[in-house]
């Protein structure tokens, strides 16, 4: 039992399909939450979370109430996806097969779309340690402190408060150029010019143009947030991982358009496109 679980009773959330945790939030879908032996910490909404596998499920610590929690991480593991569709259309493909014996109960992750779209920005042209970093002290200069036992967490800035932040003040948090980028980002969503929430609702390709008409918003980052917080299942963003897969897998050339590729994937596995795309990219990234 962790220590900051005193004061919070540990729950057990029953998960009737399959989810490996410690895969799901470590496949480079977010960027705010760590692992301490086999616990996840991290922030949904406005309360803090403590996650642990469990047989069947989850054992849970939070500041949420007991109902609240369940809806919320019920959302965020998007356990209302049917892997079984998923794993059908890899079922033939023997490296995709593989893929899914190794990592199978790897998950898309329902994201907030604020903070995945701020996330991805600052992802840009960096690595996972760096933009944890860079996202972990923009959380803790304009969040919510949010108290689970001994740690401490953050909530994630809202376009408002982030507006507050001038480029200088966020060149000062150390993210590079990316501050003009979130800076830009901020004052637009603040100004009521943008609403990402909203994008749920519009077909893939005008969620992508409005998104890509951010700065520092280009393909793989647009279809990052659309994959991982508006609904868009067939998004399948491309990085070197995805594509030396593509390229080891199904002959691809590393030097072809984006566009191409994309489309290729997108037309070969249709709405189960982004799970692939998960499963490539974590099978190619951990063991090339």
């Amino acid at each position: 039992m962790v220590e900051e679980a005193v004061k919070r009773e540990i729950a057990f959330l029953p998960v009737e399909q399959p989810l490996n945790l410690r895969a799901t939030m470590e496949s480079g879908q977010l960027f705010r939450w760590s692992r301490e032996g086999e616990w996840h910490r991290g922030v949904i909404g406005e309360h803090g979370y403590a996650l642990r596998q469990a047989e069947d499920g989850l054992l849970v610590s939070t500041t949420a109430a007991g109902s609240e929690a369940e809806s919320a991480l019920r959302r965020f593991f998007r356990l209302d996806d049917d892997l079984s569709a998923a794993y059908e259309a890899m079922a033939g493909d023997e490296k995709l097969a593989e893929a899914v014996s190794r990592w199978r109960g790897l998950r898309i992750l329902r994201q907030d779309p604020w903070e995945c779209l701020i996330s991805f920005v600052c992802s840009s042209v960096s690595n996972i340690p760096r933009i944890s970093r860079n996202l972990k002290t923009l959380a803790q200069a304009y969040g919510r402190p949010v108290s689970l036992g001994h740690d401490t967490l953050y909530t994630f800035p809202r376009p408002d408060r982030l507006a507050q932040a001038s480029e200088e003040d966020l060149l000062k948090l150390g993210l590079g150029f990316r501050a003009r980028y979130v800076a830009r980002i901020a004052d637009r969503a603040a100004g009521g010019l943008l609403d990402v929430d909203a994008l749920r609702a519009a077909a893939y390709e005008d969620a992508k143009s409005v998104l890509m008409e951010l700065p520092g918003v280009g393909n793989k980052v647009a279809d990052c947030v659309l994959l991982f917080s508006l609904e868009k299942p067939e998004g399948f963003p491309i990085d070197r991982w995805i594509l030396r897969g593509l390229a080891d897998w199904y002959g691809h050339s590393e030097k072809s358009r984006y566009a191409d590729l994309a489309a290729w994937a997108q037309g070969k596995w249709g709405r189960n496109a982004g799970y692939v795309q998960q499963y490539m990219y974590h099978q190619k990234r951990l063991l090339g």
